[in-house]
C-alpha cells in the first residue's frame, strides 16, 4: 500500500493528477443515473471501493490548504491502496 493519498481524474481528452494529498471530497450518486446522494470524504487508509460519482465539485486538500477544486460531470470512481481514480465526461477548473 502507498504511504500517501493520490488523485487522478480522467476525461477523454484530459487528465489531472494530484500525486499527494491528505483529504479528498466529492459527491456520490445513489444509483446508476447519477442522482445526488451526498458528500463523501476520503482519507489515507480508506477501504477499497467502487462508486458512482454525481456531478459536482471535487476538492483535494493538504492539511488545511486547498490544492484542487474542479467541477465534474457524473461518472465513477475507484479507491484502491490510497489511490483515487475518477473517470468523468468533463472537468471545469474553479478559479
Amino acid at each position: 500500500m502507498k504511504d500517501n493519498l493520490s488523485l487522478t481524474i480522467f476525461t477523454v481528452d484530459r487528465q489531472i493528477e494530484i500525486p499527494e494529498c491528505d483529504n479528498i471530497r466529492l459527491n456520490i450518486a445513489d444509483d446508476i443515473k447519477g442522482k445526488f446522494s451526498g458528500s463523501y470524504g476520503i482519507k489515507k487508509g480508506h477501504a477499497n471501493t467502487i462508486f458512482s460519482l454525481s456531478a459536482g465539485v471535487v476538492t483535494a486538500y493538504t492539511g488545511d490548504k486547498l490544492i484542487l477544486s474542479v467541477e465534474t460531470s457524473d461518472g465513477f470512481g475507484i479507491i484502491e491502496d490510497n489511490t483515487v481514480r475518477l473517470t468523468v465526461n468533463s472537468i471545469k477548473e474553479n478559479q
